[in-house]
């Protein structure tokens, strides 16, 4: 049996095993075309109207006591019922409320139709309106409609009682056309109720699919790319003045690769990376890709998603993940602080690596060179559309990650300049990097305080 299908049990006796997707279904089934209820209520109220004026016609007392229940209750109810069907509150009490409303409208009419001469006939007729009208208007779930029906059911027999010596010929084909629609009512209420629960199925399924794909896209491409490509923005291409540039290289892991299985390698890696691009998303970093076991992350290019006090952090124990917690809520766009946040990224990163070598016993270690500068952005593909940057600012930051050492985030002048304040950096010697030439460099070692 296919997964998230009910079992022919579940569809017999019309109820989902999860109280909670029993208690959506009832809104989905009942109130997703509330409007088109409280519509045909209106056009029912202007027909009990022209009900009344028939009786009106009639002349007799016992019309006359149909007028005015037809004008003073009935049709006050119905307005009442299509003004209500529109308010949010009604999502509380909409079934049992449209349930105990019918009910009374079919005792009173019952006890109208057996002070009616021919009364029979008249109450055989407004019993299986009134039953029609349920089915089709109101959209109640198989047992409220159950309940209704067995009450209007009983009403009809109260009066054919109260009439007496009846004509058969009217009794007769009155009681089996409120019986034909008690049973045909209760079989197309559990049609429609069973089909509506297959359909309300597939929706949830294809909503869910939907999610998986958006979360996937979320997961490949920046939250703000995204939404630019599902306005149906092409090309997405931007120049931005000033981002920072996060390189990070897991050292000795082809080496330590040969001592482990291929599960155990592609597993490490999956922790690890899964773990910064945690880190990443608590620093309002964006991770662009990842090579091997390299790491490239960019900061400043977009809205900024912070970590708020209690976020936890990976390794500290509590299971609680900033991103996924808070997937596609973003703060006010705020670059100017991006090589703060890159640079805490930074450290978080190493600070994250040596827990895992202490708990795994591995020898991990990780290289990282982090510069600020100019960048081009952008997507490219469209089977597989992927985010990148591109810049001597990216040459850079490789660089220096690639002639750096696992004791400090290795950083340029450039964003040693807007760290110097708030780190504790030391200047290191000149540089030679390869395609740039001879340049200063600084070691990041902590954040001051």
């Amino acid at each position: 049996m296919t997964a998230g299908m009910p079992n022919p049990l579940e569809r017999l006796r019309l109820r989902f095993v999860d109280p909670a997707e029993e208690a959506a279904f009832g809104g989905f089934h009942c109130l997703r075309l509330r409007h088109h209820t409280g519509i045909a209520l209106l056009a029912g109220a202007m027909l009990v109207a022209l009900f009344a004026a028939s009786d009106w016609l009639n002349g007799s007392p016992a019309a006359r006591i149909m007028v005015t229940l037809r004008l003073l209750v009935i049709v006050p109810l119905m307005l009442a019922a299509a003004w209500a069907v529109t308010r949010p509150w009604v999502e509380r009490v909409y079934e049992p409320g449209a349930t105990a409303v019918a009910c009374l409208i079919a005792v009173l009419l019952a006890i109208s139709y057996a002070r009616v001469e021919a009364g029979i006939a008249r109450a055989g007729l407004g019993i299986v309106l009134l039953m029609l009208s349920t089915i089709f208007i109101v959209r109640l779930r198989f047992r409220y409609f159950a309940v209704f029906s067995l009450v209007a059911w009983a009403a009809f027999l109260a009066v054919a009682a109260a009439g007496g010596r009846a004509d058969p010929g009217l009794a007769a084909p009155a009681a089996i056309a409120v019986t034909a629609a008690l049973f045909l009512g209760l079989y197309g209420a559990w049609t429609r109720e069973s089909e509506s629960r297959r359909e309300f199925r597939l929706f949830n399924e294809v909503a869910d699919g939907k999610q998986r794909i958006e979360d996937l896209l979320h997961s490949m491409l920046p939250g703000e790319i995204v939404d630019r490509i599902q306005r149906g923005e092409s090309p997405i291409a931007d120049a931005h003045r000033e981002v920072s540039i996060v390189f990070a290289d897991l050292v000795g892991f082809t080496t330590l690769s040969r001592h482990l299985s291929a599960p155990q390698v592609v597993q490490l890696l999956d922790r690890l990376f899964s773990d910064f691009d945690r880190l990443a998303a608590a620093h309002g970093v964006e991770r662009i890709k990842t090579i091997g076991d390299a790491y490239m992350a960019v900061c400043g290019i977009g809205p900024v998603r912070r970590r708020r006090a209690g976020d936890a952090l990976p390794g500290d124990g509590t299971g609680r993940d900033p991103w996924h917690a808070r997937r596609g809520e973003r703060d006010e766009r705020d670059d100017g602080d991006h090589a703060d946040r890159a640079a805490r990224f930074a450290l978080a990163l190493q600070a994250h690596v040596a827990e895992v070598s202490r708990e795994t016993g591995l020898a991990l270690n990780v290289r990282i060179g982090l510069h600020v500068g100019p960048v081009i952005a952008g997507v490219i593909g469209t089977r597989r559309p992927a985010f990148d940057c591109w810049g001597e600012t990216v040459n850079l930051a490789s660089r220096l990650e690639s002639s750096g050492s696992h004791a400090g985030v290795h950083i340029s002048e450039a964003a040693w300049q807007r760290l110097r304040a708030d780190f504790v950096t030391r200047e290191l010697p000149p540089v030679a990097l390869k395609g740039v030439g001879e340049v200063r460099t600084y070691l990041l070692e902590a954040a001051q305080g």
